[in-house]
């Protein structure tokens, strides 16, 4: 359980510094858009210090929030119960996978042509 709470807490500080990084461009472009002028003598803009608020709440908000806990905590109960394939059968099954897939695109390919050359006899 302490190794899951250090994963959801490094989950959701990764969340916020998503919401972070978006709500720092979201807001420069506003800002912009705006033509409000920016202080020159700021050591950190505004802009930054507004997506840094915003990120850090929802950090705070993802870890107080007892549902969004819950849930993680399943998801990750979860996770380590799959059963996940050694190399030889993801070997395996990419190459079935991709020779179906090449059949499945020489049919498709075959259909095209005719049908192309069905289109060019019926508008001549």
């Amino acid at each position: 359980m302490i190794r899951s709470k250090k994963t959801v807490s490094l989950i959701y500080l990764f969340c916020g510094l998503v919401t972070w990084l978006i709500m720092r461009e979201m807001i420069a472009t506003i800002w912009v858009i705006t033509r409000v002028t920016m202080p020159v003598d700021w050591v950190v803009p505004p802009t930054e210090i507004i997506a840094g608020a915003i990120g850090l709440a929802v950090f705070v908000a993802l870890l107080r929030n007892e549902k969004v806990n819950t849930f993680t905590n399943e998801v990750i109960t979860e996770l380590s119960e799959v059963v996940w394939p050694n190399r030889k059968e993801t070997v395996m099954s990419t190459g079935i996978v991709s020779v179906l897939v090449g059949i499945c695109a020489a049919i498709l390919f075959g259909f095209d042509m005719i049908w192309g050359i069905m289109v060019r006899i019926f508008y001549r």
